[in-house]
């Protein structure tokens, strides 16, 4: 219980520096969050406990990591053959005239640093799986989630109108009509928020299933019980949340997230009988009352966002092509996990000008290739999507525990769809926050009568 308080914690710090996108913050990450894992091995060994949940259960995904962290270390290695090494060693021997060691990342550093947030996105997820196998533990870990997405809400609103120039105690340099939170990016908010308010969403739907859960001719009486008692107050903060949302004036973020409440409601639909359509039927017009109420109270940025053409599209469109060309230069090796900054400037062209600085490929997915190469990128989206469809799976099959799985698919949707077209996925406010409630979604997608511990 102590740790889970800890890892709550943790999740509730990582927004706040600036969405840990700072290399301060990176640092904290690692050492919190590797420190609350061997807390928690070591306090197995010294009580003679098995895992909650063993290892084998996770297998697959669990060697494709190894298999990927192995090859990052590969690529940062000087001890490879010359013919493996990136051809801009070569050139830099040549212009210094020093015997400069070669490797495949053309950036070991970046490479090794890359591989750090990733073991760190690991701890987040094996320490979230062993302590939600419980199912109130599950539970309360969405519920806070939803609780620290409302927190950061309202201090992106209130700043918004009160301080729109700040960001904590800093001056805000940019997207000054925006909330951002205490992010910098807007985007990159807008995804966090995303995660916030599918967990208050998938909080009011448990709410509104144990008030179903009542005979028929009592039904209606809890129903409304309900609605003005805990449900209500998880559709105030979902509304709180959506708001802050709204006011980011993201496009992606925004459509983004309405697909995860979307793909939420419908994994609710699929789970069978009539009645649970007819609940459905009714959220879903409660829900669409409540984002009518908003966008039309909020929605003006977003509109005018959502009304820009040109520019910004073709710039993106130049940067996925000339991605997609380093990618093609180098297809099977790679140029280095998390090497994108010091990669892009090799291919950039005139398309994209001169002022602007891309540090980012503005897509996870063409990143991820770029860096490890088509065959790491595979194994590394195969380990990841074999633990989202567990939880898919278990949303939509579980008959008890379903609050976990379900805000964990509702939230995979949104973070791994709007990582097609922009960089949030690489906040580690996001990452860490997604991963770990995707820990406990796959810790609630058994049933509790089977014994997970061997």
């Amino acid at each position: 219980d102590v740790l889970f308080a800890a890892a709550i914690a943790a999740l509730a710090w990582v927004p706040f520096w600036f969405g840990s996108e700072r290399s301060v913050a990176w640092g904290i990450n690692a050492v919190v969050f590797a420190s609350l894992v061997i807390i928690y091995e070591i306090s197995l060994l010294w009580r003679g406990r098995d895992h909650a949940i063993a290892l084998r259960h996770v297998g697959i995904s669990a060697v494709c990591l190894s298999i990927v962290a192995a090859w990052c270390l590969v690529q940062a290695s000087t001890e490879m053959p010359a013919g493996l090494e990136n051809p801009i060693w070569q050139l830099a021997r040549e212009t210094l005239g020093s015997n400069i060691a070669g490797s495949i990342s053309v950036n070991r550093d970046a490479t090794l640093v890359a591989l750090l947030r990733l073991v760190t996105a690991a701890s987040a997820f094996w320490l979230l799986l062993q302590l939600c196998r419980e199912g109130t533990r599950a539970r309360i870990l969405v519920k806070a989630l939803a609780v620290i997405g409302l927190a950061y809400a309202t201090y992106a609103i209130v700043a918004f109108f009160a301080l729109p120039q700040t960001i904590l105690w800093f001056s805000k340099v940019h997207y000054l009509d925006s909330v951002t939170s205490t992010f910098v990016n807007r985007n990159t908010y807008a995804t966090y928020a995303a995660i916030g308010l599918v967990c208050a969403l998938a909080s009011m739907t448990s709410e509104f299933a144990k008030a179903f859960a009542d005979e028929d001719e009592r039904r209606l009486p809890a129903l409304v019980a309900a609605l003005f008692g805990p449900a209500g107050l998880w559709l105030a903060v979902a509304a709180v949340i959506a708001t802050a949302l709204v006011l980011t004036g993201s496009r992606g973020g925004a459509a983004a997230a309405l697909s995860g409440v979307a793909a939420g409601a419908m994994i609710f639909a699929l789970r069978g009988r009539k009645r649970r359509v007819m609940r459905l039927i009714g959220a879903s017009i409660l829900a669409v009352v409540l984002l009518g109420a908003i966008l039309i109270s909020f929605g003006e940025l977003l509109a005018a966002r959502l009304s820009q053409q040109g520019g910004q599209a073709a710039d993106r469109i130049a940067a996925y092509e000339l991605t997609l060309q380093s990618i093609a230069d180098r297809p099977w090796l790679g140029f280095g996990y998390g090497t994108f900054e010091q990669t892009f400037p090799m291919y950039r062209d005139e398309r994209l000008g001169v002022m602007r600085v891309w540090d980012r490929a503005h897509s996870t997915y063409l990143e991820v290739v770029q860096g490890l190469g088509v065959i790491g990128s595979f194994v590394f989206v195969l380990g990841v999507g074999i633990l989202v469809w567990r939880c898919f799976l278990a949303a939509v099959k579980r008959r008890r525990s379903l609050t976990a799985p379900l805000a964990a698919s509702a939230a995979s949707v949104a973070v791994l769809l709007h990582a097609f077209v922009d960089f949030s996925l690489q906040s580690q406010a996001v990452a860490l926050t997604w991963i770990a409630l995707v820990g406990a979604g796959v810790a609630q997608s058994w049933s509790s009568r089977i014994a997970t511990a061997t």
